[in-house]
């Protein structure tokens, strides 16, 4: 009755669910699957936060820890209540009515979503076998639509897990009149960056989580690099005290422990080649190769096995059918030893031999 009232770009929208089912082991949001590293949760109750005061609305020194760590100065960067308000605010700023995204489906759901949110209009060109940009068309596409003002680059890319070249994403910065961001969000799993690169190309802004290597998903703290004129634009349309005073203690904290971190990371990397072995063993199944902490297995099987899979305590995520791949399903490690049983339970389900 009331959707008489609705924008019509809002009619269509589906909330984003994320089904928690209690006492499964959670392999389907990229997580990281271990707890902080010893003494951080500790260091940071202790902290003292004025709970009755706003946060710092610059978030100051979060921000100048943050460019210590990607190689930065502090007015290169931008935070925000996870990687989703930062989309939001980058759409706000340079997209809306009358201008075009281009995207690669498949990619990251929440870029379409926030586009439909800001009335931005979504162009596709979608991945060459989900592992490679089809940069000629995404050229093509950008000189016939002078309104294409920003291109996304997941990379690497969920849900696949391919990690782009860097000289395809130098040439839609050098050879189109758009932005291109580059989300960066498992960066600390493949290695590379563009990071380093935002003062040479005026256009390219880069954004990075908190959520995923640093394990801080239940906090949401992202942020976004670019050149200072970039930067400048976007704080006009950030709300105030946008990233609340814990979230900022906790992000100047965990990047004090990136030793520990690091390992942390080089253990999970580790668990990701044991499930892609493991799961290429199983019949009917096309396992990705992957730059990031989860992996994606096509097969026409997926609703199947994610539906027993759950059964058997295992929450991977189902993701219905993508673009040029077909029926697919995710799943990102869990600790050690459940990935060792995760994999004797799957061959079980499958009949395949142990």
């Amino acid at each position: 009755m009331m959707e008489r009232f609705l924008r019509p770009e809002i009619a269509a929208l589906r909330p984003y669910e994320s089904v928690v089912v209690p006492g499964n082991v959670k392999m389907d949001a990229n997580e990281n699957p271990f707890p902080w590293p010893r003494g951080m949760k500790e260091e940071l109750l202790a902290e003292v936060v004025e709970w009755n005061r706003y946060p710092d609305g610059t978030a100051a020194e979060l921000r100048e820890r943050i460019a210590a760590y990607a190689g930065t100065e502090r007015e290169n960067i931008l935070v925000g209540n996870g990687s989703d308000e930062l989309i939001q605010i980058l759409l706000h700023t340079f997209a809306g009515p009358g201008k075009t995204m281009l995207i690669h489906p498949p990619t990251f759901s929440m870029y379409a979503a926030a586009a439909r949110i800001t009335g931005t209009r979504v162009a596709e060109v979608p991945l060459l076998g989900g592992s490679r940009l089809d940069l000629p068309q995404m050229l093509k596409a950008c000189a016939a639509d002078s309104s294409i003002k920003l291109i996304i680059v997941c990379n690497p890319n969920n849900p696949t897990g391919a990690q782009f070249a860097r000289e395809d994403v130098l040439e839609l910065l050098k050879e189109t009149d758009a932005l291109v961001l580059v989300d960066e969000a498992y960066a600390e799993f493949s290695g590379e960056s563009m990071l380093p690169l935002i003062d040479t190309y005026p256009k390219l802004l880069v954004m990075r989580t908190f959520s995923k290597a640093f394990g801080m998903a239940a906090l949401r703290l992202g942020y976004l690099a670019a050149n200072q004129e970039l930067t400048g634009y976007l704080n006009r349309v950030r709300q105030p005290f946008n990233v609340n005073s814990f979230s900022q203690k906790a992000g100047i904290i965990a990047l004090k422990y990136l030793d520990e971190y690091q390992d942390q990371v080089e253990i999970i990397k580790n668990e990701v080649k044991l499930l892609y072995n493991g799961l290429r063993e199983i019949p009917r199944f096309s396992v990705l190769p992957t730059r990031a902490n989860f992996v994606l297995v096509q097969t026409e099987e997926a609703p199947v096995i994610v539906g027993k899979l759950g059964q058997a305590g295992y929450s991977v995520r189902n993701l219905g059918r993508l673009p040029g791949l077909g029926a697919c399903f995710r799943l990102s490690p869990a600790l050690p030893q459940e990935n060792e049983q995760f994999l004797r339970t799957i061959k079980q389900l499958t009949g395949t031999n142990l």
